[in-house]
């Protein structure tokens, strides 16, 4: 059984009844997870009774007493023709992309730079993981979720993990991503709805140049079984001094080779959220084993619970690079990459270049 409820500043009362659909969802790239419903309101019918929802006002949404989301109304619109008032919520995730600050961290690890922002900024903590390694880094004006994310992006470089930021209740948690005890099996003939699965080329990068400070070529890392297959399609490193951007280069070959989108529909279940796992049974699309779940959309209408999932056979992070290195700032310490396309043999009739 679900149940939401708003505060206002007349108390807190359960709008459930008065609720046609609720979207619960939430994206690996963004640092809040989202609340939308329609609100029953009009002035015709008096049995009907009218609630405040208010920008501001505090929600809360349950699924039998387990509370899924809290959060605060963001957004609303009204429509003449229309008798709901439809409301956009966001949890507290949202406040870490509204605020900027100032920070200069030397040798600090990802969880006591998460534990000072948090401390500066009023946000409770709850289970920080703890990543065994340290950051250097000049944060100048940069919203605090680039700062957190961007300390455990350097540390997913060394530890191989992947993090990701999430909030329960009122309290700020940094998980790795990973397989969970909650996976669930998704299969044909009892739970899965329907299945979808595409595959592109359109963003490859199947060579990347690593060019130094001077622009003199230093090497070339290649896929030379993608290369064959799809045509030359290269990417550029400029390589700070005194630094080895290989692995840099192999992690870029490795994220943009053919990309394939997966979305399935099945049965409504709370444990299939963003950051978690699932197991895919389903036969005509090919999809088997376990995949991790990317974004999640969740929707309860007219009594019927329903999940939208979109996922991924690779696990992978939002990788953030703000901020810099002492004395540079301004300037990433990566360096920055472009990708162009090149087949052979493919040139304008004039013999200029497709690149």
């Amino acid at each position: 059984m679900i149940k939401l409820l708003i505060t206002n500043s007349k108390g807190t009362f359960d709008i459930t009844q008065l609720i046609d659909t609720i979207t619960w969802s939430g994206h690996y790239l963004q640092c809040a997870r989202t609340l939308d419903f329609g609100l029953i309101s009009t002035y015709t019918d008096k049995s009907i009774p009218t609630i405040d929802c208010e920008l501001g006002n505090a929600v809360t949404f349950l699924q039998d007493e387990r509370v899924l989301f809290t959060g605060y109304v963001f957004e609303r619109q009204k429509d003449t023709g229309s008798s709901t008032i439809d409301i956009n919520c966001y949890d507290r995730g949202i406040y870490l992309k509204k605020n900027q600050a100032n920070y200069k961290f030397t040798n600090i690890t990802p969880e006591a730079i998460t534990k000072k922002v948090c401390s500066d900024f009023g946000i409770e903590v709850g289970s920080i993981i703890s990543t065994g390694t340290s950051v250097t880094r000049n944060f100048i004006g940069v919203n605090l979720y680039s700062i957190i994310q961007t300390a455990y992006t350097l540390a997913s470089e060394k530890t191989g993990k992947h993090y990701m930021i999430r909030f329960h209740g009122s309290k700020l948690n940094v998980i790795e991503k990973t397989k969970t005890e909650e996976t669930l099996i998704i299969e044909g003939g009892n739970n899965l709805m329907s299945a979808s699965t595409s595959e592109s080329i359109s963003d490859m990068i199947n060579q990347v140049a690593i060019y130094n400070k001077d622009d003199t070529l230093v090497k070339i890392l290649k896929n030379d079984e993608a290369i064959k297959l799809y045509g030359l399609m290269q990417g550029y490193i400029k390589q700070p001094e005194k630094e080895d951007v290989t692995d840099n280069a192999k992690k870029i070959l490795a994220d943009n080779g053919v990309k394939q989108t997966i979305t399935i529909n099945n049965l409504g279940n709370i444990a299939n959220v963003t950051g978690g796992t699932v197991v895919v049974r389903e036969p005509y699309t090919g999809l088997y084993g376990l995949f991790y779940i990317d974004a999640d959309v969740h929707t309860w209408k007219l009594g019927q619970y329903y999940n939208k999932l979109t996922l991924n056979f690779k696990n992978i992070m939002d990788e953030q690079e703000a901020g810099s290195l002492p004395n540079k700032d301004g300037k990433k310490t990566k360096g920055e990459t472009f990708a162009y396309n090149y087949k052979p043999g493919r040139e304008r009739e004039n013999g200029e270049s497709l690149y």
